[in-house]
């Protein structure tokens, strides 16, 4: 696959296409197919085996929650999905395309129009405000300004940010900041969101709002959505509930 042309970008906010029809029907219902992934950190005696032979599908239209210890691998596993962090061993897909076999420049935009991704750490850019932080996927996919930052208030008033458009993020709590994170995450329709603790920081009704926003955005039947979390207040919302433990998957349950 290596020098594999990028394939053609769907127009900025539109939910893309359907998943590559080389693989046939079971391809447009599995968002992500992990097969025997491996990834070690280090060499020799200090390296540390995080991802142990994960088998895991992801379905279009779910919500499905990676759940377990901390250190289990979930975030290393999400960041593989990705494409963020590349794998030892195994296969990871996405749609039906094997993006990690893509050349660099080739996944970096594969991945811009494609996935979303909510930090643990925001990682908002502090002189900007917060439209200006939710538009730059849109800007990035080539969206003009004036309809970038629309773009990016409507998704600020979804999460409960009306009025808070304009504030840089230092005049921001850290639960609006997790909440300019999730909209930026979503803004420009990507395939895939990927979210890690996105209700870490927020109180147990704001946390469930932003988790009926994120599931009404980031869900449908072309795409889905992962999300990492410690916060059992918010498993109800998942389809199902992957547990994690020392790097692999020990079983999958249905949601509430």
């Amino acid at each position: 696959m290596t020098g594999r042309p990028d394939p053609p970008a769907p127009a900025p906010g539109t939910r893309g296409g359907t998943a590559s029809s080389g693989n046939g029907a079971a391809a447009a219902l599995t968002a992500v197919r992990c097969a025997a992934v491996t990834k070690t950190y280090g060499s020799g005696a200090a390296s540390v085996q995080a991802l142990r032979g994960i088998d895991l599908q992801v379905r279009a239209g779910e919500l499905l929650m990676l759940v377990g210890p901390s250190g289990c691998g979930k975030t290393t596993l999400i960041s593989v999905i990705a494409g963020i962090l590349d794998h030892d061993g195994g296969d990871c897909s996405l749609f039906g395309e094997n993006v990690h076999a893509y050349p660099k420049n080739a996944r970096t935009s594969w991945r811009g129009r494609n996935v979303g991704f909510v930090f643990q750490a925001f990682n908002l850019i502090p002189t900007l405000s917060a439209a200006q932080n939710v538009a730059i996927p849109l800007l990035i996919n080539g969206s003009p300004m004036d309809a970038a930052l629309a773009r990016a208030r409507l998704h600020l008033r979804e999460v409960g940010l009306e009025g808070r458009e304009d504030a840089l993020p230092a005049q921001l709590s850290g639960g609006m900041q997790q909440r300019v994170a999730i909209a930026r995450a979503v803004v420009h329709g990507p395939r895939l969101v990927v979210c890690d603790e996105p209700t870490s920081a927020l109180d147990s009704e704001t946390g469930r709002r932003v988790i009926e926003v994120i599931k009404r955005l980031a869900v449908g039947p072309d795409r889905a959505l992962v999300i990492v979390t410690h916060d059992a207040r918010i498993f109800e919302f998942a389809d199902r509930i992957a547990r994690m433990d020392d790097g692999r998957i020990v079983r999958i349950e249905p949601g509430a």
